[in-house]
């Protein structure tokens, strides 16, 4: 059997999604049997695909996939694989696999942090911080009020490892916790209640705090319009941990400027990084982080782990974890 190739390619113009160095290093180590190439850019990993068994990251496009004519196998260190699901990929034999649950603690602490910050206004009190203003008054009084966690609703679009793991948390602080998903269990655990899609309109207008944690499929893009908005509480807040593209950022826009939701925490954006044009950077109750949910302490360890347990059942011709079924999207 010729020597495997994996052409390695953890690549972003954030910095902070690229696999380490020490890494690729070790997997050399851990498989000597195994060629691994680094290419610097697109156009060396261009250039290096057509001796490419496996891809780990993000080298494959619709532009080069025809060069592609040895590879057999992708793993990619994220839960989403939206860009990579072209038409001649989805038709190939070629597999998938994804980072499901690498990210989800991270992903469920953050989207607790926010939820904490929206209910004991600490986004406001820090305005005022940055202002050196003593605002107890306007933190009392104004609207939106201090709220009790405990016995609100959270919603989850979207019930993978991630949503799993915000339902644990939520519930050890009293939540009452419903999850949407395309296909509900008999056993809602750790969600109180699973419901399908065509509850999406009811799970809005119940919940306190909506938390979309589904992947980007066709189904799913532009999943919450000004439709679902529309059901939504004037108290409840939004909070987009999943991709941009599930939300119509305008229609969130226009209902937080009419005060129609109380606000809104996104992780993600329709275009990245948000133009600075945006009206959201501007919205006292709006809370925006640059798309770090899923950081955490020893992320990269972790997806070099899992790809390190795919690469030895492939080499041995077993499943892979993380099979990605590539027309359903996930």
């Amino acid at each position: 059997m010729a020597r495997a190739c994996v052409l390695e390619f953890v690549r972003h113009g954030e910095a902070v999604w690229n696999l380490p160095r020490h890494l690729v290093d070790e997997l050399r180590a851990t498989f000597p049997e195994v060629s691994f190439v680094s290419p610097a850019d697109e156009g060396e990993a261009d250039a290096r695909l057509p001796e490419a068994d496996v891809v780990f990251g993000w080298a494959v496009k619709p532009r080069n996939f025809h060069l592609a004519t040895r590879l057999r196998w992708i793993q990619v260190s994220a839960a989403s694989v939206s860009a990579l699901l072209f038409p001649a990929l989805i038709e190939s034999r070629v597999l998938v696999t994804n980072g499901r649950g690498l990210h989800a603690v991270s992903m469920a602490e953050h989207a607790l942090g926010v939820i904490l910050a929206f209910a004991r206004k600490l986004h406001l009190a820090r305005d005022a911080q940055r202002e050196r203003r003593w605002t107890s008054r306007e933190l009392w009084a104004e609207a939106p009020s201090f709220r009790d966690l405990a016995g609100s609703t959270l919603g989850l679009v979207g019930f993978g490892a991630i949503g799993h793991e915000i339902a644990v948390r939520a519930r050890a602080l009293g939540l009452e916790v419903v999850a949407v998903r395309r296909h509900p269990t008999a056993d809602p655990a750790p969600a109180h209640a699973q419901w399908g899609p065509e509850r999406l309109g009811e799970l809005a207008a119940r919940a306190d705090w909506l938390v979309l944690a589904a992947p980007l499929t066709a189904e799913t893009n532009g999943l919450i319009g000004a439709a679902v908005i529309a059901h939504m509480k004037s108290s409840a807040v939004l909070i987009n941990l999943g991709r941009g593209a599930l939300v119509d950022e305008g229609a969130l826009v226009r209902a937080l400027e009419q005060g129609r939701i109380a606000g809104a925490a996104l992780d993600v954006f329709e275009r990245e990084p948000l133009p600075p044009e945006s009206p959201l950077w501007g919205m006292p109750h709006v809370i925006l982080t640059p798309h770090v949910s899923g950081l955490g302490p020893r992320l990269w360890e972790r997806a070099t782990d899992l790809f390190a347990r795919n690469l030895r059942a492939f080499l041995e011709g077993r499943p892979l974890e993380n099979l990605v079924d590539k027309r359903a999207g996930y």
